[in-house]
């Protein structure tokens, strides 16, 4: 029996020495410079922390040839007080901008939109992450503050703590954190029926800085993301409380920026297209699992004056490495065509419906959702909402039986 144990090692120190390779080419890849300085310049000295503010990012070319360069998507700003308190925070862009060729000596330049967090008051220093040496000094304001009453109380109100909170000491040690993002919807809701109660959760990482040399070699780099939903279906009419079923959802996919070739009554218009296992994570009878292809197009109409903005997202998906042994009939149930539908005002009610063709009938699912920072004069960051389904195969573990509840929670994303 014991020679049987020994070959599984030998097969994953194989895998570690391919993924060895890989890291140490991109690392070889990535380690020419290609020359390009990011310099910060913000409209006024005196910003005030928890508003939006836009700045010019100017990407200088400081090597001796030309370099294809394109323009990122977002940059990692390091924001360092007089104490060296540090932390990270993510600036995206206004617009969609074309590939263009920097002569040397050039430089081109880009609007960003920031929130500067209200952890810092005063005299605070500011640098893109990839260019730390090319940092500007703007005055943080407290909210309800003017520049003379910050500058007059600054020394005062910062005092002698270095790391005045746990965030600020933890983003020394953990710079990619400002690549992690939401991706679906995050809640909490419980079913007037409690035993039709449901959670998600759900996040993306973006492995690629989109203003690092190799997503500049590479533009498709810093579309490519990593993902992983987890959506939880749970008795809570139960005394034990048992979860009945579990949905895990890893995924990998690549999401494009705004088209540049989109119609101009058309504010967004995205494609992503990946691949996503999902398990429920048993065994046995109980075991459910699939996989699936997929390529999802979204489009975005909005309007700034109102704020009233329109998502429609059709997706088409393929099945492939489906369980035949307890689920060989999934897709007769989901589906391979979907269609997503939100229409909302940005500060107020936002509705979205989900349905789901498939060959044993039409699944739908809508939320309604409202801000109860409205309600409580900003002092509650959730959202309170309301879920209506009538599905097939909303939960694996009984893909087969529609499920008709209605659900009343919050949400942290919607």
């Amino acid at each position: 029996m014991r020679h049987n144990i020994f070959p599984q090692p030998v097969v994953h120190t194989h895998i570690v020495y391919l993924l060895t390779l890989i890291l140490l080419f991109w690392a070889a890849i990535s380690s020419a410079d290609d020359g390009v300085t990011t310099l910060l310049r913000f409209p006024q000295l005196n910003i005030r922390a928890g508003q939006p503010v836009l700045l010019k990012a100017y990407f200088h070319n400081e090597s001796p040839k030309a370099t294809e360069f394109t323009f990122p998507d977002s940059l990692s700003l390091r924001i360092q007080d007089v104490g060296g308190t540090t932390i990270l925070v993510t600036a995206v862009e206004t617009d969609t901008s074309a590939a263009a060729v920097l002569r040397p000596g050039e430089f081109l330049t880009k609007e960003y939109r920031v929130v500067l967090p209200a952890l810092f008051q005063g005299t605070t220093e500011i640098s893109a992450v990839d260019s730390p040496k090319t940092a500007v000094l703007i005055n943080i304001l407290r909210e309800g503050s003017s520049p003379g009453q910050m500058l007059a109380g600054s020394e005062q109100e910062t005092g002698n703590d270095e790391y005045p909170s746990l965030e600020s000491l933890f983003s020394l040690y953990q710079p990619y954190a400002v690549n992690f993002s939401a991706y679906k919807p995050m809640y909490f809701l419980v079913g007037t029926d409690p035993e039709k109660s449901k959670f998600q959760i759900s996040f993306k990482y973006r492995p690629f800085n989109p203003a690092g040399s190799l997503s500049q070699r590479f533009p498709g780099l810093s579309g490519l993301n990593f993902a992983y939903t987890q959506t939880s279906f749970w008795d809570l009419a139960s005394s034990s409380a048992p979860f009945e079923d579990t949905s895990y959802k890893p995924e990998l996919f690549f999401l494009t920026k705004n088209w540049s070739t989109r119609p101009k009554w058309m504010q967004g218009l995205f494609v992503q297209s990946g691949f996503q296992h999902e398990s429920n994570g048993r065994g046995g009878e109980f075991s459910r699992s699939t996989n699936t292809a997929y390529i999802n197009p979204t489009l975005i109409f909005f309007d700034a004056d109102s704020e009233l903005g329109l998502q429609i997202s059709p997706k088409l998906s393929a099945y492939f490495n489906n369980d035949n042994d307890t689920n060989p009939d999934l897709a007769d149930y989901r589906g391979n065509v979907s269609l997503e539908v939100k229409f909302g005002k940005a500060d107020g009610i936002v509705s979205s419906t989900q349905l789901r063709f498939a060959e044993q009938g039409l699944s739908v699912q809508t939320d309604l959702s409202y801000p109860l920072s409205k309600l409580l004069k900003n002092n509650f960051d959730l959202f309170f909402q309301i879920q209506y389904c009538n599905m097939l195969a909303e939960s694996l573990i009984n893909y087969k039986a529609r499920d008709q509840s209605m659900r009343i929670g919050f949400s942290i994303v919607r």
